[in-house]
Parts: C-alpha cells; structure tokens; sequence
C-alpha cells in the first residue's frame, strides 16, 4: 500500500487553525493576528477557530469541543491544511473523540505542525496512511524575518513532486527561548549556536526508509495502543522505516527509559537508522549524558543513530512527512534528508 499524499499547497489554499491541544492566552493573541497575516501574504485563506483564543486548565477548551472543530475541519471539503498554533499537554484527550473511519475517507489534507501536534500527526498517518507534516508551528510564523530552514516547510509542501528534494542541516540553532518571549515581536528565532550533527556510527553514513515519528515526551503515551498501530502501518510497505524523534524537559534517564519503551513496542523493528533531535531544557542524570545514552541505545537496538538534529523544540527544524520515503545522510557533523518520492 503506498502513502496516500494531500495536494501540494498553493496561493489559493485554506488554511484551518484550531487547538486540539493548547490554546493561546490573551497576553499572545497579537502574534496569532501577526501569523495570520505573515500566512495571508503567502497567498492562504486563513479560518482561526474558537479554540485557538482561550486556554485553561492545561487545554484550549474541553475534549469535546477540540474534538468537534478538528473534526469539522478534517472533513470540510474546502480545507487544505490545518496547523494547531502550537502543541501542549493533553491531545492525547481529543483521539478517542474522533471518527477514524471517517477521517480516512475523507479528503486528504496537510496536517502541520510538532510538539503535541505530532501525537496527532504520527496517530494520522499510522491509522489512516495519509502523510502529515513535522514542521514548524502556526504560532511561529509570525516573526517577519525566519530563517532559510524553518520556511522551506512551505517549499516542501508545495512542491509538485518532493522527489530528490533536498534539506540541509542548518548553520546555527536557538538554544534557548528565554529572550525570544521577553523582546517581543521577533524578527526571528536567535540562532546563537552553531549546529553539529552527530553521529553513532562514524564520520559518514546514510540510510533510507518511510519517516514516522515525533515528540517523544506524547509518542511513549500511544506507543502500544490502539491509535499508534505501527506494526500494521509498517506491514503495508516494503520499505524499511526511520525512526525520528526529539524530545524536552527530561532528564537522560528519563529519555532513555521511554526510548526502551518504544522499542519494547517494536518502534525500531525493521528500521533502517534512528534521527533525533536536539534535547531541549534537558539534564544528566548524575553523570549519565545524553550523549553516552544515545550511543548505549545505539549498540541495543543495533541501528545507527543521527543526532542533535534539526527537529524539534530546539529551532530551526526540518520537514519531516510522516510516511514518505526518504534517504538521511550524514557526513562530518552536517547532514542532509532527500525526499525520494
């Protein structure tokens, strides 16, 4: 079975912004004003929902309400892509709300976004095989100046055809988010650190294989139940897979115990290569780090992993279409993805 692929985006495309996740609060609606106007310049019709203006409780609103309007916005013939304003806490709430066989006869359409939006997206594609899109977020957009990596999640998904579509590492990264909220309206993220890819398995190295992944800190919730079926996913293509994920907040051995608990669910079975992002706002445990994990994980599972990455909560990030097929290649601390289809 191949991936089914939404329509590639152009001028006249609409775009849904809704909040099955968190919301914005009051003190933030300016910058949804700002990425509404920054996405309309690009040719979009932009629909805000209701849930995107309130946030209590950890959520947009309740499960229910989230579940409706995402719903309404899936099915909606006249909807090309839809991208939360960010991600959160609890998405996982709003899955059991949802028709799936409905979903999946539905038109087809770009899901956007990373965070808690990729609890949403991986459970889309691995469900319903349709590609979704870890990228940046809606909130994002509206800093006037982005980088050369963050807008190509428009050229990659407006291509005709992604195949031999090729994204670079970046040059530099944001290590943090602290003077990006205190400056105001940013003119773009504050790239202060300079990128290196690292890898566990030598200077130079590829793989290829269909992408499926996420933010780790959600995945590890839906890992073995029955909206992340990977294994049935999986078993519908012959290609192997790449796993890619990043993940915040965590200390290493927290990190290492919900990667053993994704491949105790068989995540890394028949995968070519492991991608992870940047840790963010992470810590050793003790004196176990990040990087001695990572290649500790590497020797268990037996794959080669690629990391600190561009993907994920540590900007700028990459265009990872779940369910496409894709080459990683990686060579003296930078690295490239190469869409093949």
């Amino acid at each position: 079975m191949s991936t089914i692929f939404p329509t590639a985006l152009t001028p006249n495309s609409t775009f849904a912004i809704t909040a099955p996740s968190s919301g914005v609060p009051t003190s933030l609606h300016s910058r949804i004003h700002k990425a509404k106007n920054q996405l309309e310049k690009l040719g979009k019709h932009v629909i805000i929902g209701d849930t995107v203006w309130t946030q209590k409780a950890a959520r947009s609103s309740s499960a229910e309400s989230r579940a409706a309007e995402l719903m309404s916005y899936l099915t909606a013939p006249e909807i090309d892509a839809i991208m939360p304003p960010w991600g959160g806490e609890l998405l996982v709430q709003v899955l059991a709300k949802l028709d799936w066989d409905k979903l999946a006869s539905s038109k087809p359409k770009w899901l956007i976004g990373y965070s808690d939006t990729s609890t949403l997206l991986c459970s889309y594609t691995l469900q319903t095989n349709i590609a979704t899109a870890h990228a940046t977020n809606f909130f994002d957009l509206h800093m006037e100046a982005l980088d050369e990596t963050t807008k190509e999640w428009h050229k990659v998904l407006s291509a005709p055809s992604r195949k031999n579509f090729v994204q670079n590492s970046s040059p530099m990264y944001q290590s943090s988010w602290d003077k990006l909220f205190k400056q105001g309206d940013a003119a773009g993220f504050d790239l202060d650190s300079k990128t290196q890819w690292k890898s566990t398995a030598g200077e130079s190295l590829s793989f290829t294989g269909r992408l499926i992944g996420g933010c780790l800190n959600t995945l590890t919730t839906i890992a073995g139940t029955k909206y992340a079926p990977i294994k049935k996913w999986r078993d519908s293509f012959e290609e192997d897979t790449i796993i890619y994920l990043e993940w915040a907040d965590w200390k290493t051995a927290e990190a290492y115990r919900n990667l053993w608990h994704l491949k105790e669910h068989g995540w890394f079975d028949q995968a070519s290569g492991v991608l992870l992002g940047r840790p963010a706002r992470s810590t050793p445990s003790e004196d176990y780090t990040a990087e001695q994990m990572i290649h500790e994980f590497a020797d268990e599972i037996g794959l080669p992993i690629v990391y600190d990455a561009d993907i994920g909560h540590m900007p700028p990030q990459l265009t990872m279409i779940n369910g496409a097929l894709a080459a990683v290649s990686y060579h003296d601390g930078s690295g490239t993805l190469t869409y093949l289809e």
